[in-house]
């Protein structure tokens, strides 16, 4: 874990912050031929329990976003896409954390085969705009990031870069 400290001055007094120093993320919304969202179950250690969320993940070092998307994308799901929008940038927790994730829309996909890394073991579900409104009202989907991108989708706004 990479914990940094940063010494800055408030109101005339020194302050030391510490912080969880992360690498960029990215999430991918993308839609079947049926227009069903393409997400994953996996399990994640840091609250012991299978997660429902988008394809996502880290940046490797010097990899520009939408390069980590596509390939996200793929691993995660067995799709590529013709065409990878940018929407938005957004930082989950920047009260302890230095995590950007950045948020593409996916489009134009053909099936392909998944490509897991190390560790991970995923489950494609697929599920209509209606299955993840109520799966985000249940509490079933909590993820943060595939919440905000999948109502960003659904209202249909685009950030921009």
């Amino acid at each position: 874990m990479d914990i940094r400290q940063r010494t800055f001055t408030i109101r005339g007094r020194p302050i030391t912050h510490y912080y969880v120093h992360l690498p960029e993320v990215v999430v991918v919304i993308a839609q079947d031929a049926e227009g069903r969202y393409l997400l994953v179950r996996q399990y994640r250690g840091a609250i012991d329990r299978q997660v429902l969320e988008l394809p996502a993940g880290k940046c490797e070092p010097g990899e520009p976003p939408a390069t980590a998307a596509a390939r996200e994308l793929e691993e995660e799901t067995g799709y590529r896409a013709d065409r990878l929008e940018y929407l938005l940038s957004f930082h989950p927790t920047p009260g302890y954390s230095s995590e950007l994730i950045h948020a593409y829309r996916a489009t134009g996909l053909q099936q392909t085969e998944t490509h897991f890394d190390e560790g991970e073991d995923l489950v494609l579900v697929l599920m209509s705009p209606a299955q993840c409104q109520e799966a985000i009202r249940s509490g079933q989907l909590q993820d943060g990031k595939s919440i905000l991108a999948l109502l960003i989708d659904q209202a249909g706004w685009v950030a921009g870069p």
